[in-house]
Order: C-alpha cells, then sequence, then structure tokens
C-alpha cells in the first residue's frame, strides 16, 4: 500500500463509520445520469458511497446495479462502496458501471462492454506480432507465464493461439489463422469478475478482409458471435466494417455492427452500431424493434455510457 492510501484510510474509514450510522434511507430515485450519483444531485459525494454501502450491508438503499455495481460483477458489495467514496474524494479508481440512460439497458450495454476487447486487445495483439516470423515464438502476457500469445509461421503464413492471455479485463483464449494477412478468428474472451464468457468465429469459416493502411489495418467481414452470460442474451452476426485498428490505441475508423434476430433474445432491439473515429469516445446508435432509434457514446477507456 502507499504512503497515501495509509493516510486516506483512516479518513475513508470514519467518514463510513459516521454515515453508515447516521444516513437515513432516502426515497427510491428515478433515471440515474452519473455512475455513482446514487441521490441523482449530478455529483458523486460521500452520502452516495454510504448509500452503496448500505446496499452491500443489505439495508434500504436507493441504489440500482447500473448505479451501483461499480466493479461490474453482478453484484453491489462492500468493494463498491469504497469506489465510490475514492471518488467522492477525486482519488484515482477503475468504474466500469453503466449510467441508466432509459433506453439503453444492461442488456445492450453488456454486449458492447464485452465485445469491446475484440477491438481493444485481441486485434491489436495480432498487430503488435504481425511481422514476427520467428515459428514457435511466444510472448507473456499481462498475467505472466500463466497467460501466452504463441507464434507458428510457415511458408510465409503466421498462425497464432491466445493461451488465458489477460489483455485489460479480458482473458484471451482461441486461434487466429492466417494473423498476418486476412485472419479466420476462433475467439474466447472471458470477464474476469463473472462467469461471462463470448465467442466470435468467421461467419463460415471465413475471413476478415484485411487491408494495410498506414498505421495500422483495416478489417471487413462477418463474425458469429455466441454469448454465454447470466441472461438469456444469445447468438447473433457481428459485421465489422472498414474497422481501422493499430498496434496501440483506440480504433481510428469504421464500425460494429450487431444484427439481431429474435433468437438474439435481446428484447426490443433490432441492431446495435458503434462508429470510431480515434478518439476515447465510440458513438453508440441502437436502433430498436419499432423504428425508432436513440445514440450513446461509449467511453472506451473506462467502459462508461455518456
Amino acid at each position: 500500500m502507499t504512503p497515501e492510501l495509509r493516510r486516506q484510510r483512516p479518513v475513508v474509514g470514519a467518514l463510513i463509520a459516521l454515515f453508515f450510522a447516521l444516513l437515513p434511507a432516502i426515497a427510491q430515485a428515478q433515471i440515474f445520469k452519473l455512475c455513482g450519483d446514487v441521490d441523482n444531485s449530478k455529483t458523486v459525494t460521500v452520502t452516495d458511497g454510504v448509500q452503496v454501502l448500505r446496499a452491500a450491508a443489505g439495508l434500504s438503499s436507493d441504489c440500482t446495479d447500473e448505479v451501483c455495481d461499480a466493479d461490474v460483477n453482478g453484484e453491489i458489495g462492500v468493494t463498491d462502496g469504497v469506489i465510490i467514496l475514492r471518488k467522492a474524494a477525486g482519488l484515482t479508481i477503475t468504474e466500469d458501471c453503466i449510467p441508466d440512460e432509459g433506453h439503453i439497458n444492461n442488456q445492450v450495454a453488456q454486449l458492447i462492454r464485452e465485445t469491446d476487447p475484440l477491438v481493444s486487445a485481441v486485434l491489436p495483439t495480432v498487430l503488435q506480432h504481425v511481422n514476427d516470423t520467428l515459428d514457435g515464438n511466444s510472448f507473456e502476457c499481462l498475467n505472466g507465464e500463466d497467460g501466452t500469445y504463441d507464434i507458428s509461421f510457415a511458408d510465409g503464413e503466421q498462425d497464432t493461439s491466445f493461451s488465458s492471455c489477460l489483455v485489460g479485463n479480458a482473458l484471451i483464449d482461441g486461434d487466429v489463422e492466417n494473423a498476418n494477412g486476412s485472419p479466420i478468428l476462433s475467439i474466447e474472451l472471458s470477464h474476469l469478475t463473472s462467469d461471462n464468457t463470448i465467442d466470435f468465429d468467421g461467419t463460415d469459416g471465413t475471413a476478415l478482409l484485411a487491408v494495410k493502411v498506414e498505421g495500422g489495418v483495416k478489417y471487413s467481414g462477418r463474425l458469429d458471435v455466441s454469448p454465454s452470460f447470466g441472461d438469456d442474451t444469445s447468438d447473433f452476426l457481428l459485421v465489422v466494417q472498414n474497422l481501422q485498428v493499430g498496434p496501440t490505441g483506440f480504433p481510428v475508423g469504421g464500425s460494429l455492427q450487431f444484427v439481431l434476430t429474435a433468437d438474439s433474445n435481446v428484447v426490443g432491439v433490432h441492431e446495435i452500431q458503434i462508429f470510431y473515429d480515434g478518439s476515447n469516445l465510440a458513438r453508440v446508435l441502437v436502433t430498436f424493434s419499432d423504428g425508432s432509434f436513440k445514440s450513446y457514446k461509449f467511453e472506451q477507456q473506462f467502459k462508461n455510457f455518456i
């Protein structure tokens, strides 16, 4: 623990004890716009952190998962309360919770979050090693020797595999054929703090068409996607359209299109599109079954919606 955290810990503990004992329950709120803003006051304060701790203890609280499950592990716990208290104090935090913007729901937001490592981790990792021609080369991932990215090279073609490879908050497993050309993906992503998995496979075994451009590659093609979440979300088609990815940074351009059917079990939603422009904010367009639509911005670094 750093000296800064040692100094701050007693202060946070005192605030928790005081407010947890004295704060009365608050009437149920309506729509929340800010992650951690339990009382909808347009700012995150110690009061909000204590409301999260009340929810964690099973006491009356205005908390909803969208606002209070800051680490997105599927439940509201003491860790979430500490995260929100740190946010109130202006300290560094990692938050993944998703503000409720009315029409967007947890199911749609989860699909976007769980798909994101495809463009933020899988394809950039492939590009980082695309020029490696040493057969049998292996690279450790963020989890050290427990996770590797392995390369085989023969006759000018590079085939690669992920083995429990930790990149960001995702564990990656699976294979990429012809990684130095138009790749054929067979990838499974697992979330670190839940049992959620999502699989991506080239439709009918087809590759993503790769076009080399300055600073990266543009990918286009179709992927069959099979999520395994706690809800009933099922298979859908992911259309990759001129997705320009580099070895680092956010996608420079292009889009992802989630083509949903009735069998996908995303009730009321027909299609989701994500448009990238190289910035931290990707534009999300959700088209509903009644033909209406709504636009959001997806903050890629912390996986929030604004």
